[in-house]
């Protein structure tokens, strides 16, 4: 398999587990948050609102722990955002490329940090942090073991 294919079938994989992840965030919240979240209004816009009831029903008795309903999700949304543009712009590898990937996880962490200082209104927690954290040391780490192994390769 020649190196294009292999890129290319890379970005189909990153933008499949990346909308994936979207999804999935989304039935979290979808199944067990507060309806006062904007995402129940555009599922009713589109007619949604008798299904998701119906499955709303379905899970009404799981224990699902805080960490899975509160922050797992923002965590998801931070990785498929990483994922989907990585595959957008898999055939860069400029400075460009990093400093938009980067936008969304910094603006989480640091807005996770500030709410812990008190500077901007929110309920700081570690859990959140963790999750907005984790997706882009995840990547870093993929990312330097494929330039180690292109090294090794030379």
């Amino acid at each position: 398999m020649n190196h294009c294919c292999i890129k290319n079938s890379r970005a189909a994989i990153e933008t499949f587990s990346g909308v994936l992840l979207l999804t999935c965030g989304c039935v979290i919240y979808l199944l067990f948050r507060s309806r006062s979240l904007n995402i129940y209004q555009w599922c009713s816009a589109l007619g949604l609102m008798g299904f998701i009831d119906y499955c709303r029903d379905i899970v009404q008795g799981w224990y699902v722990p805080d960490v899975v309903r509160f922050c797992l999700p923002d965590g998801m949304y931070c990785a498929s955002y990483i994922l989907i543009v990585d595959a957008i712009w898999h055939k860069e590898n400029g400075k460009l490329k990093y400093v938009i990937l980067s936008l969304v996880p910094i603006i989480t962490i640091s807005s996770e940090l500030l709410q812990s200082l008190n500077f901007i209104r929110g309920t700081f927690d570690v859990f959140d942090l963790i999750c907005y954290a984790l997706p882009p040391l995840i990547y870093i780490c993929f990312i330097t073991l494929q330039k180690l192994k292109k090294e090794q390769q030379i």
